[in-house]
C-alpha cells in the first residue's frame, strides 16, 4: 500500500467517524429544532383559551398562524432572511398546532424515547458487529455504516416536510443513525488493525472523534437559528454519508489479517448442532480417518513394529489449559466495571437528554443563559479529540498492545501484564473515579456559571470510558477473551442504559423538570466505583514477591576461612 493511500485511510477515517459516528449523543441540540418544527407533537392538546393567549403574548396580538419564535433573530444577521423563512414557516404550519414551539410533557416523553432506542443502538450493536466480523469484509461494515446514515437523513428530512402526520419516521431514523454511527465507529477502530504500524494512539483519537461528534447537532443547531431552514441541512449531511459511502468502496480494498489472534476484537460462537454432526462423521468411518491405523498402513514391516513390546502414543503433546470465558466473566474486576460503566452511561444518556431542564434548574433567568450555555456544552464536545489521546498516554496503552502483539499467546492462569502496567490502571480508574464524583457535585451546586467545569467534566469521562474498558481487559483477562469481554460489557451497559426513559419519565412527571434527586442517586451510584481501583490495588499487592531476593556479596579472607572451618566440622559429624 502507498504512503498516500495509507494517509488518506487514517485521515478520512477520523473525519468520518468525528461527522458520522456519536453525532446521535448532540441530542441537546437536535431537540430543540424538532420541538420547533413540531415533530411528535400530535399528542398534545392544549386548552383553546390558553393556546391563544399564548400566541397573543408570543405574536403581540396575533391569533393566527405560526410566527417564527425571536429566539431565531438573536442567533441571525440578517432580518430580511428570518422574515422569509418565518414566512415559509406560517405557510407550511397553518394546519399544524397552534404553538409547536411551547413543548408539552407527551412531546417530551415521546422524543426522549426516540433518543434512548438510538442511542441504545450506538453501543449495543458493537457485539453483533464482532459476530459478522469474522463473515464479513471491514468494507462492507463500512458500506452499510454509510448507507444506514444515509437513509436515516432521508428519514429524518421526510419527516420534517410534514412533522404532523410524519412523525412517526423520526423513531427510525434515530435507529438507522445509531445503528450506522456505530458500523463507522466499529471499521474505524478495526483499521489500526488492518494497516501494520499503527499504534493505539490512533484508536485513542477514533474514540476522540466520537465523543466529539456531537458537535455536528450543535453546528446544526447555529445553522438553524441562523435563518437556514432545517431540510437542506439535513439532506447535505446524508450527501457527505453518501460521499463516505463512495469513499469505503472504493479506498477501503483491504486485506484482513491473516491471523487470527491479531484480530482481537472478533468474537466467535461455536453452536452445539455444528459440533454434533462434526463428531458423527469420524465415528462412522474411523477406520479410514483413525491417525493409527494411517500410520501403521504406512509402515511396510508390520510385524516387526508389533513383535516389539512397545506402545505407540499419538497422543499430542499436552497445551495449557486455557482460561474458561465464563471464569472472566465471574472476576470481581469485570463485575465493578460493569456495574460503574452501566451507571456512568446511564447517567450520561439522562444528562445529554435533560440538559435543558437541568440548567433552566439552575438558572435565574430561564430563557437565555439557559440556551446560551445548552450551545456551550454541544461547542465543548471538542475537548475529546484532545483528552482521548492523552488518556491513552497516561495509561500507556499503547504499550500493552504492543506487549501483546509480541508475546503472542498469553499464560492461562496468569493473564496480568505486570505490576506497573495494573498499578497504572488502578491509579486511572481512580482519578475517573474522582472526576466522576466531582460532576455529581458540580450538578448539585444550584450555579450555572459552575456547569461549564461539569461540561468539560462530563468530556473526559465519556471519551475515557473505551480507553479505561480496553485498557482493564488487556491488562487483567487474557487476550483471547477482550473481544467476548468488550461486546458483552457494551451490550449490557447499553441495555441497562435504557433506563434512562423511566428516568426522565420520573423528571417529567412527579419532579416537575427538577433533576436535583435524580443526580444525587446517580452520585451515591457512583461511589461504588470506588470499589474498582481499591481491588486493582489489592490484586497488584497480593502478587508481590513475598520475600526480598537475595544479592551475593564479595567474601572477605577471614570469612572463607571461617565458611571452611564450619563446613569441615559438619563434614566430620
Amino acid at each position: 500500500m502507498g504512503r498516500v493511500l495509507r494517509l488518506w485511510l487514517l485521515s478520512s477515517a477520523l473525519l468520518e467517524t468525528l461527522l458520522f459516528s456519536g453525532c446521535l449523543l448532540g441530542w441537546s441540540s437536535l431537540r430543540p429544532i424538532l420541538v420547533e418544527e413540531g415533530v411528535l407533537y400530535g399528542g398534545c392538546h392544549p386548552e383553546p383559551e390558553q393556546s391563544e393567549a399564548k400566541s397573543n403574548e408570543r405574536t403581540g396580538g396575533r391569533s393566527s398562524g405560526r410566527v417564527e419564535p425571536e429566539r431565531r433573530e438573536s442567533w441571525g444577521n440578517s432580518s430580511s432572511g428570518g422574515q422569509a423563512v418565518s414566512s415559509l414557516m406560517d405557510m407550511k404550519k397553518e394546519n399544524g398546532p397552534k404553538d409547536p414551539q411551547d413543548s408539552c410533557r407527551s412531546q417530551e416523553q415521546n422524543l426522549n424515547l426516540g433518543f434512548t432506542v438510538g442511542s441504545f443502538f450506538v453501543w449495543g450493536t458493537f457485539l453483533p458487529l464482532q459476530l459478522l466480523l469474522g463473515y464479513a469484509h471491514i468494507r462492507s461494515l463500512r458500506q452499510i455504516g454509510g448507507a444506514l446514515v444515509s437513509v436515516s437523513c432521508l428519514m429524518l428530512a421526510y419527516c420534517l416536510t410534514n412533522p404532523q402526520t410524519l412523525s412517526l419516521f423520526l423513531p427510525f431514523a434515530l435507529v438507522a443513525l445509531g445503528v450506522g454511527g456505530s458500523c463507522v465507529l466499529f471499521s474505524s477502530l478495526m483499521l489500526s488493525h488492518l494497516l501494520e504500524d499503527v499504534g493505539s494512539l490512533f484508536s485513542a483519537l477514533v474514540i476522540g472523534s466520537f465523543s466529539a461528534s456531537a458537535t455536528i447537532f450543535t453546528l446544526f443547531k447555529v445553522m438553524y437559528y441562523s435563518g437556514v431552514p432545517v431540510v437542506p441541512i439535513i439532506l447535505g449531511f446524508g450527501a457527505m454519508s453518501c460521499a463516505m459511502f463512495l469513499n469505503s468502496t472504493l479506498c477501503w480494498n483491504l486485506k484482513p489479517p491473516g491471523k487470527e489472534d491479531n484480530n482481537i476484537y472478533s468474537v466467535r460462537l461455536r453452536l452445539n448442532c455444528y459440533e454434533a454432526m462434526k463428531k458423527k462423521q469420524p465415528q462412522d468411518d474411523w477406520c479410514q480417518k483413525s491417525l493409527k491405523i494411517k500410520f501403521q498402513e504406512s509402515l511396510r514391516d508390520k510385524e516387526r513394529i508389533l513383535s516389539q513390546r512397545r506402545t505407540l502414543s499419538f497422543r499430542r503433546p499436552s497445551a495449557p489449559v486455557p482460561v474458561p470465558l465464563l471464569e472472566s466473566l465471574r472476576r470481581p474486576s469485570f463485575l465493578l466495571h460493569l456495574f460503574s460503566d452501566s451507571a456512568l452511561l446511564t447517567w450520561i444518556y439522562f444528562y445529554i437528554a435533560s440538559i435543558h431542564a437541568h440548567l433552566e434548574s439552575k438558572a435565574e433567568d430561564p430563557e437565555r443563559p439557559a440556551d446560551l450555555h445548552s450551545s456551550l456544552f454541544g461547542a465543548l464536545q471538542m475537548i475529546a479529540l484532545f483528552a482521548a489521546p492523552l488518556i491513552s498516554v497516561l495509561l500507556q496503552n499503547h504499550r500493552i498492545r504492543k506487549s501483546v502483539k509480541a508475546s503472542g499467546e498469553i499464560p492461562a492462569r496468569n493473564p496480568p501484564r505486570s505490576t506497573g502496567s495494573v498499578r497504572r490502571l488502578s491509579a486511572g480508574c481512580a482519578l475517573r473515579t474522582l472526576l466522576l464524583i466531582g460532576f455529581g457535585i458540580i450538578c448539585l451546586v444550584p450555579s450555572l456559571h459552575v456547569q461549564g467545569v461539569g461540561f468539560i467534566l462530563h468530556v473526559v469521562m465519556r471519551a475515557s470510558m473505551f480507553i479505561v474498558s480496553s485498557t482493564l481487559y488487556l491488562c487483567m483477562f487474557p487476550e483471547q477473551h477482550f473481544g467476548a469481554l468488550m461486546g458483552i460489557s457494551t451490550f449490557i451497559s447499553s441495555i441497562l442504559s435504557l433506563l434512562q426513559h423511566p428516568i426522565f419519565l420520573l423528571l417529567t412527571g412527579p419532579l416537575q423538570q427538577d433533576p436535583h434527586w435524580i443526580h444525587a442517586g446517580f452520585l451515591a451510584l457512583s461511589l461504588v466505583a470506588v470499589a474498582l481501583p481499591l481491588h486493582l490495588m489489592v490484586m497488584n499487592r497480593r502478587r508481590r514477591p513475598l520475600s526480598r531476593p537475595i544479592h551475593l556479596r564479595p567474601m572477605s579472607a577471614s570469612s572463607s576461612a571461617k565458611t571452611r572451618v564450619t563446613s569441615e566440622v559438619s563434614a566430620n559429624h
